[in-house]
C-alpha cells in the first residue's frame, strides 16, 4: 500500500513534478484561495464548474490512478465515512427527481468527503508528500497568522461600503475577500497550534499580531470559540503550558486595559453591528453560559435553540426518525423558520452541522455522522499517546495539531453554515484524509522499521531530506 522505490524520490527532494505531486500543490493553493479569499474565490470558474468541483475531479483522476484505491477503507474512520457517503449520496439521488441540482448542492456535506479519500492515496503513495504539506502550510500559517483578522474585517468594510460596485480582482471574476468571522478563526486557530508545538519557529512580533487578528475575529460566539478551545487544547496535551501561561497572562492583561479605557473598533455603521474588542468578546461569553444583554447575540441564540428544538421533534420524536426530511429543500422554509430577523431570506442549514445532519438524514444519519467524527478523533488521540511515549515529540504534535484543526472547524460548523460549503467543507475533508494518512504512515513505519523517521525542521535549520519509506 505505501509506494516507494529506490529511483522514485520523494517530492522534498524532487527536481521535477509528477502529475500526482502537481495535483498535490494545485490542491494546497486552491485551500489558500479559500482562506484567503473565502466565498469570493469559491465563484472562480464557469457554473457548475467552479474552483471546488474542478479541484474534485482532478482529485478523482489522481486518486484512480494512484493503486491506493482501497486504502480509504484500511481504517475505521474511513470506513465509516465511506459507509455515511453512501448513505447520504442515495438520499440526495432519490430527490434529484422533486428539487433538481439543489438535491446534490444539499449532498455536499459528504460529496467533499470524497477529498479525503484524495489525499490519503496521494499520501500513501508516496509518504514524502505528508513532509511537504507540513513545509508548504507553515508558510501558509506564518502569513495567515498576521492578515487573517484583517481579512475578515476588510470583509465586512467592503460589504457596507464596496460591494454594491461588485468590485474584482483585475482580470478576473474572483471577488474582492469573502470571509466569515468563523473561516477565519479557524485557519488562525490552526495556526497558532501549529507554532505553539514547534514546528516552526516565529518571533514576538509574530504572536502579537496573531493575538490581535484573533480579537479581530472574535466578535462571534463560534469564532471566538473555534480559537481557544483548540489552543487550549493543545496547550495542555502537547506539554506546552510553561510556553502558553505567560502569553495567556499578557493577553489578559491586555484586553483588561482595553476594556478599562473602553477601547473598541466598529465594523461598520450599521446599528447593529458587534464591535471589535474585549467587552464584545464578555458579551460572547455570557450569551454562551446563560444570557446576554445584547439584542444581537440573545436574538440570534434564541431563534436557533427554536429551530433546533423544531428538529429534533420532528426526527426523535415524529416522522422523520429513520429518513430525516432529504436533501434539496430549503430546510428554513419547510421548518418554517425565516431567520433572525423577518426580511432575511430563506435558510437552507440550521446552522449547526449535527443538526443539519439530523435534519436531512434523520437520527441513523446523525449516528453515523457522530461515530465518524469520535472514531477520528479517537484514532488520532491514540496515535498521538502512543508517540509520546515513545519519545516521538514530532509525530505526537502532527496528530495533535490535526485533531485541534478539525476541532476548531467542528466548533465553527456547531454555529453557524461551515462544513456545508466548499470554503470549510474541503478544508475540513482534506484534514481528516490528512490525518488518516498520517497515522497509516506512522504504523507502517512502526510495523516494518520499528522507527519513525523526523517530520519536520523550523523554518531557520537547513532543510533535510526525508528518509520514510
Amino acid at each position: 500500500m505505501l509506494q516507494r522505490s529506490a529511483g522514485n524520490p520523494p517530492l522534498a527532494v524532487q527536481q521535477g513534478l509528477d502529475p500526482h505531486d502537481a495535483y498535490m500543490r494545485l490542491l494546497c493553493w486552491t485551500l489558500a484561495g479559500y482562506a484567503v479569499l473565502g466565498k469570493g474565490f469559491a465563484y472562480l470558474g464557469v457554473a457548475p464548474l467552479f474552483i471546488g468541483e474542478i479541484a474534485l475531479g482532478l482529485g478523482l483522476c489522481v486518486f484512480f490512478r494512484s493503486g491506493c484505491r482501497l486504502a480509504m477503507l484500511a481504517t475505521v474512520p474511513g470506513l465509516l465515512v465511506a459507509t455515511l457517503f453512501a448513505l447520504v449520496m442515495t438520499e440526495a439521488i432519490a430527490f434529484v427527481p422533486v428539487y433538481g441540482i439543489d438535491a446534490i448542492r444539499d449532498s455536499v456535506i459528504l460529496l467533499y468527503a470524497l477529498f479525503a479519500f484524495i489525499v490519503i492515496a496521494l499520501i500513501l503513495e508516496k509518504p514524502g508528500r505528508l513532509h511537504w504539506t507540513l513545509r508548504a502550510y507553515g508558510r501558509f500559517a506564518w502569513l495567515y497568522g498576521m492578515i487573517g483578522g484583517v481579512v475578515f474585517n476588510l470583509t465586512a468594510y467592503l460589504a457596507t461600503y464596496v460591494y454594491d460596485s461588485e468590485l474584482y480582482f483585475p482580470g478576473t471574476n474572483i471577488e474582492m475577500p469573502n470571509v466569515r468571522a468563523g473561516e477565519a478563526a479557524v485557519h488562525l486557530s490552526g495556526a497558532a497550534v501549529f507554532m505553539l508545538l514547534g514546528f516552526r519557529r516565529v518571533p514576538l512580533l509574530w504572536a502579537m499580531l496573531l493575538f490581535v487578528n484573533i480579537v479581530m475575529v472574535s466578535v462571534s460566539r463560534g469564532a471566538m470559540l473555534s480559537c481557544l478551545v483548540p489552543v487550549c487544547l493543545a496547550a495542555v496535551l502537547g506539554g506546552q503550558m510553561r510556553r502558553f501561561i505567560p502569553v495567556l497572562l499578557f493577553a489578559a492583561g491586555l484586553l483588561a486595559v482595553m476594556y478599562a479605557i473602553g477601547l473598541e473598533v466598529p465594523q461598520s455603521d450599521k446599528p447593529d453591528q458587534r464591535n471589535i474588542g474585549p467587552a464584545q468578546m464578555l458579551e460572547n461569553f455570557g450569551s454562551i453560559l446563560g444570557t446576554s444583554d445584547a439584542t444581537n447575540l440573545d436574538g440570534t441564540k434564541t431563534w436557533r435553540l427554536r429551530w433546533w428544538e423544531s428538529i429534533v421533534n420532528y426526527t426523535f420524536n415524529g416522522p422523520y426518525f429513520w429518513t430525516g426530511k432529504g436533501y434539496g429543500m430549503a430546510l428554513g422554509e419547510t421548518d418554517g423558520i425565516v431567520g433572525a430577523e423577518m426580511d432575511t431570506p430563506i435558510l437552507r442549514s440550521p446552522h449547526n452541522i449535527h443538526m443539519t445532519m439530523l435534519a436531512r438524514s434523520g437520527v441513523p444519519g446523525l449516528a453515523v455522522w457522530m461515530l465518524v467524527q469520535v472514531a477520528w478523533f479517537t484514532a488520532l488521540m491514540n496515535a498521538q499517546v502512543v508517540a509520546r511515549r515513545r519519545g516521538e515529540t514530532q509525530w505526537a504534535n502532527l496528530f495533535l495539531w490535526v485533531a485541534c484543526y478539525g476541532l476548531a472547524i467542528l466548533i465553527d460548523s456547531s454555529f453557524d453554515v461551515a462544513i456545508e460549503g466548499p470554503m470549510v467543507g474541503i478544508w475540513y475533508w482534506s484534514l481528516f484524509g490528512f490525518g488518516i494518512a498520517s497515522i497509516m504512515v506512522y504504523r507502517a513505519c512502526l510495523a516494518t522499521v520499528g522507527v519513525v523517521p523526523l517530520l519536520h525542521l523550523p523554518a531557520s535549520s537547513k532543510p533535510h531530506r526525508y528518509d520514510g519509506p
